[in-house]
């Protein structure tokens, strides 16, 4: 397997599932996307719903552009392929600017009505520092990298993904954090599901 800057982030991880943790009982599914501030100097990451700005494109899929402006949303499963290379793309905003923008981590195989990050086992996730980070212990990837591209306030990371196992559909928790620590999260919930491709589809693009 290849994963790129496999430099472990994990401690990073953890605190900031300790953090949300504490605060899960008052998270409403319905709210908007919100940050919870570390140290309590600024809004933090935001995914589309946030105080300052809204937008509907906070996600995409292979292209596809999905709204996460709220805190918990389900979206129509999106379907990736073994052997094809596929993306997802965060479009993150910070009110102080992109470069404040630090870490952003997928969760996945995560199923049932309410998950939450410490049940994932499988994860992508990106830092500055470190680069990309892959939590993976049942080999359903095959490789992952990760680009990035900013504007005066918005971060894009691009996972691509090469998948070589399927895996059940299952919900995305996505996190992200700012160099102060203030984070955020969302829940995407039934988002994606990694299948064989279908023998008709196979033999067209041969």
């Amino acid at each position: 397997m290849v994963y790129d800057n496999m430099t472990s982030t994990t401690v990073k991880a953890l605190i900031a599932t300790t953090l949300f943790a504490l605060i899960a009982t008052v998270l409403v599914s319905s709210t908007p996307a919100y940050a919870i501030n570390g140290h309590g100097v600024s809004y933090g990451p935001e995914f589309g719903g946030g105080k300052l700005v809204q937008y509907s494109d906070g996600l995409k899929i292979n292209g596809k552009a999905i709204d996460i402006s709220k805190f918990s949303q389900s979206i129509a499963t999106q379907k990736l392929y073994v052997g094809n290379p596929s993306t997802i793309t965060v479009k993150i905003y910070h009110h102080d600017g992109s470069q404040n923008i630090q870490h952003v981590i997928v969760f996945m195989n995560l199923h049932g009505n309410d998950p939450q990050s410490y049940q994932s086992n499988t994860r992508i996730e990106f830092d500055k520092t470190s680069g990309v980070s892959v939590a993976d212990p049942n080999g359903v990837f095959k490789s992952v990298t990760a680009q990035t591209t900013s504007d005066t306030n918005f971060l894009y990371v691009t996972f691509k993904i090469v998948a070589q196992k399927p895996m059940d559909t299952t919900h995305l928790i996505i996190r992200s954090w700012d160099r102060n620590l203030s984070s955020s999260q969302v829940v995407v919930l039934n988002a994606v599901k990694i299948g064989y491709m279908p023998a008709a589809f196979s033999s067209m693009a041969q």
